[in-house]
């Protein structure tokens, strides 16, 4: 762009780890808060509520492990009305025959604590992540993560964390095997 190159500063993403790190007195605080049990594997994306996020094809994936016999398997959407409004989300839920066992979030002032509730994060983005903010700050609260092939994911993850964008079996058997598998998720 004919800038010279002293006037050109890259500035890194960051997450504040004062804000964004292992706390199990939340972890307990929010679990209690949303009724999930010890034996439960809680499920959750961290994202406005927007056709790039994912969260669809999350409910869909959460919904067939659901029928195939996951019993102790919760979402938590941690978002809010955007691009994609509440009541479509909702309906997304209710198609999908999960009510019971998915928890949407809101606007929060404890968002990271809410993150340590999870036993798995999932970026599920059909596009973009430039910065993949959440997935930061996921990982920074010590809670394994899996997200798909695109943007700076792939430079995040291990390969056996990640599924290709939009599918939603290759999502679903990456979260079982998050389930089943405690060495991928170490």
């Amino acid at each position: 762009f004919g800038m010279p190159q002293s006037k050109l500063h890259e500035i890194l993403g960051g997450v504040d780890t004062a804000v964004f790190h292992p706390d199990p007195a939340a972890r307990e605080r929010i679990r209690a808060e949303l009724g999930y049990g010890d034996g439960d594997f809680v499920v959750g994306l961290l994202g406005r509520f927007d056709r790039v996020k994912g969260q669809h094809e999350l409910i869909r994936a959460v919904s067939r492990l659901r029928l195939d016999g996951v019993s102790n398997l919760r979402l938590l959407l941690l978002g809010f009305d955007s691009a994609t409004p509440e009541a479509d989300v909702r309906g997304w839920i209710a198609e999908h025959g999960i009510e019971a066992i998915t928890a949407i979030t809101g606007k929060r002032p404890d968002i990271a604590a809410c993150l340590n509730a999870l036993d798995l994060g999932v970026v599920a983005s059909l596009w973009s992540e430039t910065i993949a903010r959440a997935a930061l700050e996921i990982m920074a609260t010590g809670v394994p993560l899996i997200g798909t092939d695109v943007g700076v994911m792939p430079d995040l993850l291990d390969p056996s964390a990640i599924f290709p964008a939009g599918d939603v079996e290759a999502m679903g058997l990456r979260i079982r095997a998050a389930m089943t598998d405690p060495d991928l998720t170490r």
